[in-house]
């Protein structure tokens, strides 16, 4: 159930039986030279929307911004400092507690997200004695996905196979690939290293994190090749994430709250 498309009195009757809601956070971003800024943003909302109905929880609308500095070289990004997130979002859900609501289960896309959304979940605890948790959503594609990718360097990784898949099995019309290409990636910041994504840098078998910006090491704003992408590849990634996310939803909203009776 959509939040948003039904009066509160339908809200009111879903919270006599139930306590679960579901809160996607996306993003606004740089998405390569052939994906929109809102695929991160879209492919968020449409997955807590899907995982809602299946799960028969109820889904709040998604937050369309994030912490996104890391992008701010490319036009129409919209980032928000982390500080403004974890109260904005935290507001918001200290007003649905205040309703009823001791289940939070955010709905993230975007790694940045992690540490205020936690913020926000041990605060609803303290103060509602409320239970909050996160499903990341292209987690739930890399381990549920099913799908045997081409690209071997980075598939899974920013506008690369795995969401560019996924964005033309939903989106096709957000989909630019007569604009996709391989990246030119910068060489590596250190002998013997290399990034294949996000902010690790790889080395000797293990890694370390180093706050780059995407400009750093891609100009393009991608890090690998999305031209392998298939809708076929999306709708297989999309259903079996879809059903394992119904069900971890399932899971979430059955279980002991922290500090309830056994």
């Amino acid at each position: 159930m959509r939040t948003d498309r039904v009066p509160y009195a339908d809200i009111a009757a879903y919270l006599k039986e139930k306590d679960t809601v579901l809160v996607p956070v996306g993003a606004t971003e740089c998405y390569g030279p052939h994906l929109a800024t809102g695929t991160e943003l879209r492919i968020c909302e449409m997955f807590a929307t899907e995982v809602g109905e299946k799960a028969g929880l109820a889904v709040v609308p998604v937050v369309p911004f994030n912490y996104s500095h890391m992008f701010l070289e490319y036009p129409g990004t919209c980032s928000v400092e982390m500080s403004a997130l974890e109260t904005y979002v935290g507001q918001a859900c200290e007003g649905l507690a205040t309703q009823g609501f001791r289940r939070f289960l955010f709905v993230n896309v975007h790694n940045s997200s992690v540490g205020p959304l936690e913020g926000v979940s041990r605060t609803l605890r303290r103060k509602f004695g409320a239970m909050g948790g996160l499903i990341d959503v292209f987690t739930v594609m890399r381990e549920k996905g099913g799908v045997t990718f081409e690209t071997k360097l980075s598939p899974t990784a920013h506008a690369a196979e795995m969401v560019t898949s996924v964005a033309l099995h939903l989106f096709p019309d957000m989909v630019f690939m007569d604009r996709a290409a391989a990246p030119v990636l910068n060489p590596p910041p250190a002998p013997g290293t290399r990034s294949p994504g996000g902010n690790k840098l790889v080395f000797d078998g293990g890694h370390i994190i180093v706050f780059s910006d995407m400009a750093d090491d891609s100009p393009s704003g991608h890090r690998d090749d999305p031209r392998p992408a298939t809708a076929e590849k999306g709708r297989q990634l999309w259903e079996n994430s879809v059903a394992f996310g119904a069900k971890a939803a399932g899971i979430f909203a059955t279980m002991r709250r922290p500090g309830a009776a056994a």
